[in-house]
């Protein structure tokens, strides 16, 4: 089993005077702590079901909240038995993977992926194919060839496809419409589900919104989605959900009562109860306006401080991240260098099956930086960039 390579990275950002654009961490000052905690009064209301054992499948009156929440983003209303809450979404992964791979199956990803992903399923025995990637997301037209060269390498047809279509970790990139589709139809045809991974949707802060995978193959279950409140509410509740057809949701319920039982019906009922009173939509907006804010900070702090050329990137239109091409290709190297000068990112090999695979165009992972842009403050977002372009004129 191998740790995972971001983890083993905040030991080295905790010291003192470290400006971090390494995890992909929420602003804490936007978390809503007052309008959290009144929802507490819930266990007065009703204290002798939510401190008690709960279903596996999750609280009821959560599932009801996001059923409701869902509609739009997912084009229909889900049925109870479509429906699993988990414990974050790194546990719907781990339920996903064992419930649908054998030791040594393929699982196509796209390159560059996030990382928690593939540790999860490495840890089920899965192989990985890997799809480029560009500013449209996966590039769809090249996936009938990945899917038959693992084919013929393995013997295996590939047994599922993972996506971030939406803000992509470390990208942020957003798949077009039209790729959107073809990978509805490509999925069909050859009978591969689609694991969308969508917790940075709903932080969009310009550009069109485009419909998610789930709502595109309407009734063909070819899509299976899963979401979190941990990027819109808050990481430390550890509450995410699953959307699949219901025979994949029965053998993930089975799998998960021999492994947690359940999510905590306490958390689950506090988030219940903020939903129900209508506050995520308002913390939404103002998560979304202050991290629309902090995006126009590093583009400004990049394209001021870096050397002209020494790096190009796209600025995003949601979600947390930036993703900056190095004109040198050495962001291993520049990782260490940036330490010293109390500036820290991830290297671009973390996102990669195999760091130094050449994938499509790119040589390898080494050639590009993730950096976080929802973390720190304003002040720190423009020294951290001063400190990273004076280390890469050095």
């Amino acid at each position: 089993m191998q740790p995972s390579p971001i983890r083993e990275l905040f030991r080295v950002i905790q010291q003192p005077g470290m400006i971090s654009f390494a995890g992909g961490l929420p602003d804490p000052d936007t978390f809503p702590v007052e309008a959290f905690a009144s929802c507490a009064d819930v266990l007065e209301r009703d204290g002798r079901t939510v401190l008690q054992y709960g279903a596996s499948e999750g609280y009821p009156p959560l599932r009801e909240a996001i059923v409701e929440m869902m509609i739009g983003r997912l084009g229909y209303r889900p049925q109870p038995e479509e429906l699993l809450v988990t414990s974050g979404s790194q546990q719907a992964v781990d339920l996903i993977a064992r419930a649908l791979l054998d030791p040594g199956d393929v699982v196509v990803v796209e390159a560059p992926t996030y990382p928690g992903t593939l540790h999860c399923l490495r840890n089920a025995g899965a192989r990985f194919a890997t799809v480029p990637t560009d500013g449209a997301g996966m590039k769809v037209d090249l996936l009938p060839g990945v899917i038959a060269a693992a084919e013929g390498a393995t013997g295996r047809r590939p047994k599922l496809i993972y996506t971030v279509p939406d803000f992509s970790n470390p990208s942020g990139a957003c798949m077009s419409l039209e790729r959107r589709k073809q990978l509805i139809e490509l999925a069909a045809e050859l009978a591969i589900p689609v694991f969308e991974d969508d917790p940075y949707g709903r932080l969009r802060f310009s550009g069109q919104p485009f419909p998610s995978l789930k709502s595109l193959a309407g009734d063909a279950p070819v899509v299976i989605y899963a979401s979190s409140f941990s990027k819109v509410l808050a990481p430390g509740v550890r509450v995410a959900w699953t959307v699949a057809a219901p025979e994949l949701i029965r053998a993930m319920v089975l799998m998960r009562q021999g492994e947690d039982l359940c999510t905590s019906t306490v958390t689950q009922a506090l988030v219940a109860e903020y939903c129900r009173r209508g506050l995520l939509e308002e913390h939404l907006h103002h998560i979304v306006t202050t991290y629309a804010r902090k995006s126009r900070a590093m583009q400004t702090a990049l394209t001021r401080h870096l050397p002209e050329g020494s790096a190009s990137w796209h600025q995003p239109e949601g979600g947390f991240f930036f993703w900056l091409e190095l004109a040198r290709g050495d962001s291993r190297s520049l990782f260490e260098s940036a330490v010293e000068a109390g500036v820290a990112f991830v290297p671009g090999g973390a996102f990669y099956p195999d760091p130094d695979e050449q994938v499509g165009d790119v040589l390898s992972g080494d050639a590009f930086a993730r950096l976080c842009f929802t973390f720190a403050d304003d002040n720190a977002i423009d020294e951290g960039c001063q400190r990273l372009g004076g280390v890469m004129s050095a």
